[in-house]
């Protein structure tokens, strides 16, 4: 799985159900106009409108000066409207002079990119939200290389989730009041990720705005007969697959993140920016990255491990900028350097470890079989632990086991903050932090940034508007699925030769079906085939038993339990 990234689609769906695609690279049709149509230009004389453009054009130089005395203060406020959008080069201030108020407008003498709009039309939206498109790229790498473009905060932009990195993916984003021409004026970069269908909306994206992921995968090299491939397709879409937090929340790499997530909650916070640091086996290929690495092994030194890294907006260029400013001893502080999202998601990783632990020994001990005292929740109700404090959600006990299915059962992940089991699961929980020095108690940190208050989650998951259809292709680098992007720069599939055999040609699966937030599609796609879907699984086999001889089954606390489906593709 996911040899090819291109093999891998997945689209966010909105709250409202409608799947989020990439329509338009346009931004609103009036945008222009309802720029003009609060630049008032008659506010000052057409002899101080000459002298702004020359001192844009450089024919003059120094300052002009405008008596504003006279004038109300919205006529003084469109003067400063007038300098910031049409000379976006010139800079306007209110000053006191000889008894009388004036405004100065000079060149500014480093031009930095855009501020926050402070005046904005009354028609608009606060928000200007927009699709984002993006291949082999996780999303705050995304948001990361637009904030750098435009010169903004990347905690600016909002969005309901992180999307895979290795796939092609649309999701919604917003930012607060920043006009459209910003954000479609991106396209004209030669980069991995797009802008489209920039519209203005009076609330923002929040982490959770989300009702789940469409997903549009190819298998190839499937060699199951029709009858197989149908069978196993109805199997899953009935009765589902377990909820297992995929290898993707925990890194491809020998550093998991639930490790560094484990250091935050003990707050061992040197400890957790040299996991951060740490040189790594499946880095990416990036050499000056692994240079960066080997250098903060060997010297400690954030200025000389720096200076390797060609990109410093990427999350160690933000930790190590992080530790020169705040001195290499302030592991806490630097450790702020990192966007809101990753530093959770390090600690969310440490939840989903425990969970998958915990799942992993219930269907060891006890299969599928619904408990006394297990927890049940409408799956509606099931949140990310990322918005759980707004969202609260009490599950019922089970009393009468006959009366419910396995389909219905959640899980806590643990925090200071839900219910856990009335029966001996709960003691696990315990037993699993204790390993790890913790406690449900100390999941509420003294630094609460990093508390967890924990969620729920299902032990099972049914795949929704599940669809399959067979494809045929040459060579493994012929595309068999075209992205929303592709589509909207019209471009098609190869086509075959007439004269080819279509039975000589490599027999693939293309599979589409929809899962609640949260829920990982390799572990649909396992279920499905019954097999592994880390990245382990497209070495060659000898690469395949080095790997398995430095882990056993319980990788990333998965036990490798089947549901009773027919047999694989």
């Amino acid at each position: 799985l996911k040899q090819r990234y291109s093999d891998f689609l997945v689209n966010e769906i909105a709250p409202s159900g409608e799947v989020v695609r990439l329509k338009s690279f346009e931004g609103p049709a009036n945008d222009a106009a309802e720029e003009d149509s609060y630049i008032n230009t008659t506010v000052v004389s057409k002899e101080t409108l000459d002298k702004m453009n020359a001192l844009v054009s450089g024919d003059t130089a120094g300052q002009i000066t405008i008596d504003v005395t006279d004038l109300s203060k919205d006529e003084r406020r469109q003067v400063h409207i007038l300098v910031r959008k049409k000379f976006p080069d010139l800079e306007s201030q209110t000053k006191i002079q000889d008894s009388k108020k004036i405004i100065t407008v000079e060149k500014k003498e480093n031009h930095q990119g855009p501020k926050r709009q402070k005046y904005w039309p009354h028609t608009r939206g606060n928000h200007t939200a927009f699709t984002l498109y993006k291949e082999n790229a996780d999303t705050m790498e995304a948001i990361n290389m637009i904030a750098k473009v435009l010169r903004y905060k990347p905690s600016r932009f909002t969005y309901a989730g992180t999307k895979d990195k290795r796939a092609k993916t649309c999701q919604m984003v917003s930012i607060y009041r920043v006009p459209a021409s910003h954000l479609v004026g991106l396209n004209k970069r030669q980069w991995n990720i797009a802008i489209g269908d920039v519209h203005y909306r009076e609330k923002e994206v929040k982490l959770g705005d989300l009702s789940g992921n469409r997903f549009g995968i190819v298998l190839r090299g499937v060699s199951g007969s029709k009858e197989d491939i149908e069978d196993a397709v109805a199997s899953l879409s009935q009765k589902g697959f377990i909820n297992y937090f995929g290898l993707q929340r925990f890194g491809t790499t020998s550093v998991s993140t639930h490790d560094i997530g484990r250091a935050l909650l003990k707050e061992q916070y040197e400890e957790a920016v040299n996991l951060i640091l740490k040189p790594r086996d499946g880095g990416g290929g990036r050499p000056d990255l692994a240079a960066c690495r080997e250098e903060w092994q060997r010297s400690k030194d954030p200025q000389k491990a720096l200076e390797h890294l060609k990109r410093k907006c990427i999350l160690e260029g933000l930790l190590l900028q992080g530790l020169i400013s705040s001195g290499v001893k302030a592991w806490s502080t630097a450790l702020y350097s990192i966007p809101r999202n990753t530093r959770l998601m390090y600690v969310h990783s440490y939840q989903s470890f425990v969970w998958n632990r915990v799942v992993s020994r219930r269907l060891q001990k006890f299969g599928l079989a619904v408990l006394e005292g297990d927890l049940i929740l409408n799956q509606s109700e099931c949140v990310p632990e990322e918005v759980m404090d707004k969202r609260k959600a009490t599950p019922s006990v089970v009393s009468d086991i006959s009366s419910c299915s396995i389909q219905e059962v959640v899980l806590p992940l643990p925090g200071y903050n839900v219910n856990f089991p009335k029966n001996e699961i709960a003691d696990w929980y315990k037993e699993i932090l204790a390993e790890e020095g913790l406690t449900v108690e100390s999941l509420k940190t003294k630094n609460k940034s990093y508390s967890l208050s924990g969620c729920y989650r299902h032990i099972v998951v049914v795949p929704h508007d599940m669809t399959w259809s067979e494809v045929r292709y040459s060579t493994i680098e012929e595309p068999v699925v075209l992205s929303d992007y592709d589509i909207l720069k019209g471009h098609n599939l190869p086509e075959g030769d007439e004269n080819e055999d279509c039975n000589s040609k490599m027999r693939g699966l293309k599979i589409e079906f929809s899962l609640p937030p949260s829920s990982y599609a390799t572990m649909a796609i396992r279920e499905l085939t019954k097999s592994d879907t880390s990245v382990w699984s497209n070495e060659t086999p000898k690469e395949s038993s080095e790997k398995s001889e430095e882990g056993g089954e319980e990788e990333n606390g998965e036990y490798d339990y089947e549901l009773d489906t027919s047999e694989a593709v």
